[in-house]
């Protein structure tokens, strides 16, 4: 039987491809005769070597008659995907292409149906593995990139160019399937002076119950001169929908022009309860402007329970919103407003709108503080704090730093990271070489790091090994086979740091656990990742204290998903990272949460942070701690102890002489000194405001501002509450700069 020919400049990739014909190529239910190796390919990557030519002839099936680029096409099927760089420009075809993924109900309230055209066993599905299922365009080349008739699972897109000329990307009728933890789209800022001109298209999308992990990844974080989205359904999902991140980190105007845009249109949204609702930021813009308009589009419950849908920053009158034709409706009886305004803008536009469930239509959130004064409230009389949790304040006439001072007599502030991987060789995956790092370490001002390279103990046995600066630690995972309480999508694994007081203490956890099979000597061994129960694992973490080790759960919300905080808890005493990558990362405001989550539960968890960085040394996420000597050994006693501060900044906090991560007994007429001290000088910012914080199991038990540049005291009398614990957060950029870890007062025992 005669095939025609797959015409030139289309290229196809055939799923399944070991138990598939190798000279025929199915693609919208026509059949084409193809050429192994010439224009039929196993993967994308494949195909993508030889796809050079750019059709001239249509192809049935397709309305579209013309391409600009070589042309893509894929079978039905699933097709992985694994770190894919754009190095040209590229037109990538599902069986699903110029086929929404949407019909329109006649209720305008309900959401779109899914279009039977696009049901499941129709779909060409881009699958990604957890860690690597991404695609970059980095290439200047990469002129106009395009995805059309896809579902996708668990693939990224990251636009990294900030310079470059004209481009163009475009998703069209794409379905996103979950779960998926990290940002969707990303698109890195163009550069001020640079001559990059980027479109993004979004049209015909459909997101419907996608699970995110509760790891706070974005749908979009947009940075380009247009930005439009055209018949978009996103529809239930804990996921942060854009444009910028949670602490407006993001810009979303091209700093290289004076106006951006972004365009919703004929879309619906329902059911979000990501944080921000639907916002945009323009922190580093300064002249220029963002024009945010949005029509005929249905919002039903699209923002977190009494909070705006719209959150628009209008940081100047460059920058404008336009709401036209549109539907806001909240069941819940939105106690706020349906559009909460960010920024002095003046230029907003609301025509033909309805507005059901909300005690107002549009309000400005208040501007953040950019100034506080030198010092915090501490009246030279007594005084009742205004909080959750009233307190009485000492006034500074009469408070006593003596026993807070003793404790950090003769005391230095060094500044670490608690988690980073060097490149030492064997198992390790760092990138930068052990014997670089204290150098460069100098150059970030890093004091001292805790170095967990996977798998293997080499690394601390090397002679580049610096005492003076390294804790000694590695970090493995496992994947828990039974044991936790409320796992979603079967996410079960998780990552956990051991830290030793001595070199051969990782060598005693892998003699002693044998499910570990380390095979090899001190340089030559590695071990694997075993499964362990929960029980199996407390006793883990029970060992691991009982030899003066540290057991801490890093990112926790990264590789485990679960309804319960209890099965991200590893045991009493152990540490939590809190601060993840950096204090805006979307990581620390979900760690933060679950920390705080766990205090109330009554667990005894400290809280510890890091970079986690294989690459670059990083000073975004670095702990700060007070201790008499310079060195590894005695990084590693203190932190044990738990009185150090997660934050570039200092915290001395003790009650009656006993310091933070203690456990005493209550009793009448203790007092809390803190001071804030000792402010890292690359994390200090001038014109922002931070706020101290003591807190107890109660709330908020004093609070006020300080612009950082001095010392702080402050002493109040204590009540009898679970724990006392401190903290810093930056007003002015809204975000958590400091942790400092809890006092209990409920111990039979003072320590």
């Amino acid at each position: 039987m005669y095939m025609q020919q797959l015409p030139k400049g289309y290229y196809a990739v055939q799923s399944d491809f070991d138990n598939a014909p190798k000279d025929s190529f199915t693609y919208k239910g026509v059949t084409y005769a193809v050429i192994e190796g010439i224009n039929l390919f196993a993967t994308l990557e494949e195909a993508n070597q030889k796809a050079t030519e750019i059709p001239r002839t249509p192809l049935e099936g397709l309305l579209q008659q013309e391409f600009s680029t070589p042309v893509i096409l894929f079978s039905v099927g699933t097709h992985s995907i694994d770190m894919f760089q754009f190095d040209r420009s590229l037109t990538l075809l599902g069986n699903g292409a110029q086929i929404s993924p949407n019909i329109p109900t006649e209720d305008t309230l309900e959401p779109p149906t899914l279009n039977p055209m696009r049901s499941e066993e129709k779909e060409s599905v881009f699958k990604g593995s957890y860690w690597r299922g991404r695609v970059f365009a980095k290439s200047e080349k990469a002129k106009e990139i395009i995805f059309d008739g896809f579902s996708s699972l668990g693939i990224s897109f990251r636009d990294l160019r900030t310079d470059g000329g004209d481009c163009c990307v475009i998703f069209r009728n794409m379905i996103y399937l979950s779960p998926c933890g990290n940002n969707l789209h990303q698109f890195a800022p163009a550069k001020a002076d640079g001559s990059l001109n980027r479109e993004v298209i979004f049209q015909n999308i459909r997101s419907v119950d996608f699970y995110d992990y509760d790891y706070g990844g974005n749908f979009i974080l947009a940075n380009a001169k247009k930005t439009i989205i055209d018949g978009l359904v996103y529809d239930s999902t804990g996921q942060i929908f854009g444009f910028t991140d949670i602490a407006r980190t993001h810009t979303n105007c091209a700093l290289n022009t004076q106006f951006s845009e972004i365009q919703i249109s004929d879309s619906y949204f329902r059911n979000l309860s990501g944080n921000n609702g639907i916002a945009t930021g323009c922190g580093r813009a300064e002249t220029q402007g963002l024009n945010l308009t949005v029509t005929n589009t249905v919002f039903v419950d699209a923002g977190r329970e009494n909070e705006a849908v719209l959150n628009p920053h209008l940081n100047n009158n460059s920058s404008s919103l336009l709401v036209n034709n549109c539907t806001f409706v909240d069941t819940r009886q939105n106690s706020g407003a349906a559009i909460s305004v960010f920024g002095g803008g003046d230029h907003i536009t609301l025509k033909d709108c309805t507005f059901t469930g909300y005690a107002e239509t549009c309000s400005r959130k208040p501007a953040a503080p950019m100034s506080a004064p030198d010092h915090i409230e501490a009246y030279p009389q007594n005084w009742m704090t205004a909080t959750a949790d009233p307190h009485c304040i000492v006034g500074t006439k009469n408070a006593d730093f003596s026993r807070l001072d003793a404790l950090y007599s003769g005391c230095k502030p060094y500044y670490g990271d608690l988690h980073v991987h060097t490149q030492s060789g064997g198992t390790s995956d760092g990138l930068v070489p052990i014997g670089e790092w204290p150098t460069k370490m100098d150059e970030k001002k890093v004091d001292f790091a805790a170095v967990v390279d996977h798998k293997q103990m080499r690394g601390f046995f090397l002679p580049e090994w610096d005492e003076e600066r390294f804790i000694i630690g590695t970090e493995p995972g496992t994947r828990f086979s039974e044991g936790l309480n409320a796992v979603r999508y079967n996410q079960a694994a998780i990552h956990y740091i051991m830290l030793f007081p001595h070199k051969y203490g990782l060598a005693m956890v892998l003699a002693n656990f044998p499910e570990y099979n380390f095979r090899g000597d001190e340089l030559t061994g590695s071990f694997v990742y075993p499964k362990f129960t929960k029980e199996r694992f407390l006793e883990l973490t029970a060992y691991v204290q009982s030899i003066g080790g540290i057991m801490i759960h890093p990112h926790p919300k990264l590789t485990l998903a679960s309804d319960d905080p209890l099965d991200y808890y590893i045991g009493e005493h152990t540490f939590m990272e809190t601060i993840y990558e950096s204090p805006t990362a979307h990581a620390t405001y979900k760690n933060y949460d679950l920390w705080v989550k766990l205090l109330a539960l009554g667990k005894r968890v400290y809280a510890s942070g890091g970079s986690d960085t294989h690459g670059e040394i990083s000073n975004k996420a670095l702990s700060t701690f007070y201790t008499r000597e310079k060195s590894g050994k005695a990084f590693f006693e203190q932190m044990r102890t738990a009185d150090f501060t997660v934050g570039p900044l200092g915290l001395k906090m003790c009650i009656d002489g006993y310091p933070m991560g203690s456990e005493i007994s209550y009793r009448e007429g203790m007092k809390l000194t803190l001071r804030m001290d000792d402010f890292f000088s690359l994390a200090w910012r001038d014109e922002t405001a931070y706020e101290l914080r003591i807190l107890t199991d109660k709330g908020i038990a004093y609070a006020s501002l300080c612009n950082g540049k001095q010392s702080q005291a402050i002493e109040l009398e204590v009540q009898k509450r679970e724990f006392y614990r401190a903290e810093v957060y930056d007003l002015t950029h809204d975000c958590l700069i400091a942790v400092g870890n809890p006092i209990w007062l409920n111990s039979s025992n003072n320590v």
